[in-house]
């Protein structure tokens, strides 16, 4: 499913297209990674829950600019959000990285990517989304620290930055414990899609 974004204001700038990123994506969408967020981004916590894994089937989107070229990237991820009061997994997503080229700031687009992705994963009937990123950005989309506190990182993360947002409510009710990957392995374990 594809959505077309107007930029607002910005006659000069082509309409922006939403979409399920695509294998041939991969190295545009890397390119981009590496000049929006540096190596850095390979040594977050929340990597280590996406390494070796594919993203959550069907909630993976880049945006392109009128030119065909990523200008935007979100990808959602199968994660456990920890266990409930029996003792089962709590199924959940985790949101990461969104990433706008440079250039786009401020147009519009990460906002479309988020909504764009949270309206799939509704669709697709996931309970939550969590994701460590800044808060005051994030809480335009419902995004809050009310439903982490119970749960952890595999390493080293701000409480203040990780985020939850149930699609449904009470998804997350009673999740205690630390985020595990819970989602389809890649075919050679190798993080192609960090």
């Amino acid at each position: 499913m594809a959505a077309l974004l107007e930029i607002a204001g910005r006659i000069d700038r082509p309409a922006i297209l939403i979409e399920a990123e695509t294998p041939a994506d991969i190295a545009a969408r890397e390119a981009l990674l590496d000049r929006v967020m540096g190596p850095a981004r390979r040594t977050k916590s929340s990597e280590s829950l996406r390494r070796g894994y594919l993203p959550a089937e069907g909630l993976a989107f880049v945006a392109r600019g009128g030119d065909g070229s990523i200008v935007g990237t979100v990808r959602l991820w199968d994660v456990s959000a920890g266990i409930d009061a029996t003792g089962r997994p709590v199924p959940a997503l985790l949101l990461g990285p969104l990433a706008v080229d440079q250039e786009a700031k401020g147009s519009g687009i990460g906002s479309a990517l988020m909504r764009h992705a949270i309206a799939e994963a509704l669709r697709l009937g996931h309970g939550a989304i969590l994701l460590v990123g800044d808060a005051p950005y994030y809480a335009r989309f419902g995004f809050s620290t009310d439903r982490t506190g119970s749960l952890t990182m595999p390493g080293p993360f701000e409480r203040g930055r990780f985020l939850a947002l149930e699609l449904f409510e009470g998804a997350l009710a009673g999740a205690v414990g630390m985020l595990t990957p819970a989602g389809r392995r890649s075919a050679d374990g190798r993080a192609l899609a960090a």
